[in-house]
């Protein structure tokens, strides 16, 4: 009811001013919630650079490569023996027959003399026909026999080659002899440890000129030659003494490659 004397204007400004403060909260409220979004994750976020220099660097794939070589000495035991027949003749069979004949007889002068069987070895064997020098006309044929046999009694082997020689008559040939060991077994240790010594040495000295320290062994490998003569055999036309056979020694060496893992 409208009273005299008032006028409806001052109520609904009051009414105005008591809903302002709810709303400027609200808003102000939705302000701080927006701004503050975007600072609290860019906080959160882990740095990536930090992160990757935390890693440990793996050196397993640095390593250092040594070698090492040892040479031993020693009296060879072994003599091998490359000898055998070559004969001719108008034919094949003719050729042939005279050859079987003379190697028999050399087998059998050696196997006399101590040779076993296991140790004589036919190495090369051929049939070929001869011609004359002055055409191409066959004149006959060439039969070859050739043994390898292995001498194991050094002081007997220069009158066995001797007699050997002379059962195969005119027919004979001996291409040579070479020296060697029976069993190398024990010469290899003993250059295996040294060539190992010597790597180690050599790897310690490596190491400590680049400024670098030895962990530990990656991988070894060996390789090992014998170096001993190869001897031209006498003549077997020499009847009137036995073969001069002279073994001095004979060398062996071994290398041995070594690779370290550094830090």
């Amino acid at each position: 009811m409208h009273r005299p004397g008032r006028s409806p204007a001052p109520r609904i400004a009051r009414r105005a001013s008591r809903r302002t403060p709810g709303v400027v909260t609200a808003l102000a409220a939705a302000l701080l919630f927006v701004v503050a979004v975007p600072v609290a994750t860019s906080v959160t976020r882990p740095p990536r650079l930090a992160a990757a220099a935390e890693v440990p660097l793996d050196a397993s794939g640095r390593t250092l490569v040594a070698t090492g070589t040892a040479r031993v000495r020693g009296v060879p035991d072994l003599l091998t023996l490359t000898m055998g027949v070559r004969t001719r003749g108008d034919s094949v069979g003719a050729a042939l027959d005279r050859n079987n004949a003379a190697v028999r007889r050399v087998i059998d002068v050696l196997t006399d003399g101590g040779v076993d069987d296991r140790d004589i070895q036919t190495s090369n064997f051929s049939i070929g026909p001869v011609s004359d020098d002055r055409s191409t006309e066959i004149t006959g044929y060439e039969v070859s026999n050739l043994l390898r046999v292995q001498l194991r009694d050094l002081g007997r082997a220069g009158s066995l080659i001797d007699r050997a020689a002379q059962a195969g008559g005119d027919d004979a040939v001996v291409h040579g002899v070479s020296f060697g060991f029976d069993d190398t077994s024990g010469l290899v240790a003993q250059a295996r440890s040294e060539a190992v010594r010597r790597a180690r040495t050599q790897a310690e000295q490596l190491a400590e000129a680049a400024g670098v320290e030895l962990v530990e062994v990656r991988t070894i490998s060996e390789s090992s030659r014998d170096d001993g003569r190869v001897l031209d055999a006498p003549e077997a036309s020499r009847r009137d003494a036995a073969v001069p056979v002279v073994p001095g020694t004979e060398e062996l060496s071994v290398t041995v490659t070594v690779t370290y893992t550094i830090r």
